[in-house]
């Protein structure tokens, strides 16, 4: 709806309010559909340089001991490298593919888990395929045999009980306890739904999917994804109500 009001004679303010519009389609510069190393399958994604693209999609992979790259990562190189600005990428992909997942138990150091050894939270890889696991064991340097440059690994650190806060961070699969590519750190987490800290509203928890009964590509969750390589897809300890009265840690929750 546009307002007008006569300031002075001969001068007309015109005012639109904007409330009602709404958001246009975004515009991208072109559109690639086609096989990549990672990245979420059959969900159009948007990037914006070379780089992005490879955060998001990956160039190159190991077949036989050769070094081979999909033709949608030459094309997009060759678009970014002429000028483009936008580019909007599809991965398609045969088979089943899922997200990696924390999971397990304690003993082996593949779950988030509290003090009595229970699953507390799982992690989602926004990424889709087998390259994301990195389930192998820690040689003696802290290098997984499975982690690659593609998938990634994660690190609890700076628990704190009194305060209920820990750290996350996340690292790049290939690297060594003594060099470490962090690609991601989150502070200050909370597991407790109601504090405005909750790992899920910081991190993110929601996943897109196809639905083929609406044939549309349907969001699930409820808070948006800040992080671009995981989402918490549950918290199966949330400790609502960290602090009594007194704003002490309950004991409950402390153990």
């Amino acid at each position: 709806m546009a307002t007008n009001t006569l300031i002075s004679p001969g001068v007309l303010s015109l005012e639109n309010d904007q409330s009602f519009v709404s958001q246009q389609p975004v515009t991208v510069g072109a559109a690639i559909i086609g096989p990549t190393v990672k990245g979420p399958v059959e969900q159009p994604t948007i990037v914006t340089t070379w780089s992005d693209y490879q955060n998001k999609f990956g160039t190159t992979f190991v077949s036989g001991g050769a070094v081979y790259s999909y033709f949608t990562s030459i094309a997009a190189y060759n678009y970014f490298l002429n000028g483009g600005e936008t580019l909007l990428v599809a991965r398609v992909a045969s088979g089943s593919f899922t997200s990696a997942f924390t999971s397990g138990s304690a003993s082996n150091g593949s779950a988030i888990v509290n003090v009595s050894g229970t699953l507390a939270l799982q992690l989602k890889t926004i990424s889709e395929g087998t390259i994301m696991n990195s389930s192998s064991s820690l040689d003696a340097s802290g290098s997984l045999e499975s982690g690659s440059a593609d998938n990634i690994r994660w690190q609890i650190a700076n628990s704190d009980t009194a305060s209920g806060t820990f750290s996350l961070i996340i690292r790049q699969g290939n690297d060594i306890t003594n060099d470490q590519t962090v690609l991601e750190t989150w502070t200050g987490l909370s597991m407790d739904p109601t504090a405005p800290n909750y790992v899920s509203k910081i991190i993110g928890d929601q996943y897109r999917s196809y639905v083929s009964a609406d044939n549309q590509i349907e969001v699930f969750g409820t808070y948006p994804n800040a992080s671009r390589y995981v989402y918490v897809s549950s918290v199966s300890t949330p400790t609502p109500f960290y602090f009594d009265n007194a704003g002490i840690a309950k004991n409950a929750f402390t153990g």
